[in-house]
């Protein structure tokens, strides 16, 4: 068991050392070109080829979306009266609460515990909030929705091809599966080393409100991500995607918004340094935990 949790956890640690000892040796690394190339290119390539390629029906991917869903809506529940409680902006901290990394951190973790099949089954899960993030999370912090970017976003229409060739039963030439197969691949370790480069730069804030919503977001995450496993019957390696998926820290996406809109940007860069550096000692707990509970 501590060999499997190590080949799956020192993978991601080592590639997120690898991102901030880029940052502390002043290497650059163009973050917003990455991060576009991430998610516009390798990310929906990745989801394209996955989904097209697994054997998994469309009943039981869109349980992964399912309980994406009823995930949000508990921690949404479990959230409001916090926020009211500290008299914060709710938009702005109910989005951080609401959109944890639903990508730097859980595919990689994903595909190591459970192999291409757990990567296909993390998928749904990730467009949910990837889609969610960039849309509602968005005008939650920024105060207006842009609905053009809803249905325009890549994910959205990479999953939508992917829906479209599993019920058709199209088959899609090789070249194609493997164009979007080999562009899928950054998709893995570009996002880890983005986010380990990141890391250093985020300021710390107000350090009291990260501690106290870090605790928040792991805590609700991870008993919401519970809750809908027993509600839902979820058992072996949908269940374990589901607990990553749901366990993981805020996204650094919540503090790229506020830092652009100016809304709070300090205290939410503190929640996801907060948060993120947590969840990077709690990794093999979490894996830990899967592997024991759900095992396939």
């Amino acid at each position: 068991m501590l060999l499997d949790i190590l080949n799956i956890t020192l993978p991601v640690l080592l590639m997120l050392g690898i991102g901030s000892t880029l940052y502390v040796l002043k290497i650059h690394f163009d973050s917003k070109t990455i991060g576009i190339l991430i998610i516009k290119i390798a990310t929906p390539c990745l989801t394209f080829s996955t989904l097209t390629k697994t054997d998994f029906t469309l009943s039981e991917l869109s349980l992964s979306a399912i309980a994406a869903i009823m995930v949000m809506g508990l921690v949404a529940a479990f959230s409001l009266p916090l926020i009211k409680l500290n008299g914060d902006r709710l938009g702005a901290y109910m989005s951080c609460l609401l959109h944890p990394n639903s990508g730097n951190l859980p595919l990689p973790l994903c595909l190591l515990a459970f192999g291409e099949e757990g990567l296909a089954l993390a998928f749904p899960y990730f467009v949910i909030i990837s889609v969610s993030q960039n849309t509602f999370g968005y005008a939650m912090i920024a105060g207006n929705l842009k609905w053009k970017e809803f249905f325009f976003h890549p994910i959205v229409i990479s999953v939508a091809s992917a829906f479209v060739v599993k019920i058709t039963d199209l088959s899609v030439p090789s070249m194609l599966l493997n164009t979007t197969s080999y562009l899928g691949y950054m998709a893995i370790p570009l996002p880890l080393l983005l986010l380990g480069y990141a890391l250093p730069q985020i300021s710390t804030g107000n350090i009291k409100i990260g501690i106290v919503y870090a605790i928040a977001r792991l805590v609700f995450g991870g008993f919401s991500g519970l809750c809908v496993i027993y509600v839902l019957g979820l058992t072996g390696m949908l269940a374990g995607v589901v607990m990553i998926m749901a366990s993981m820290p805020v996204a650094l996406l919540n503090f790229i918004i506020a830092a652009e809109q100016n809304v709070e940007s300090d205290n939410i860069g503190g929640i996801v340094i907060v948060s993120s550096l947590a969840m990077i000692f709690l990794i093999p707990l979490l894996v830990w935990f899967v592997l024991w509970a759900f095992p396939v």
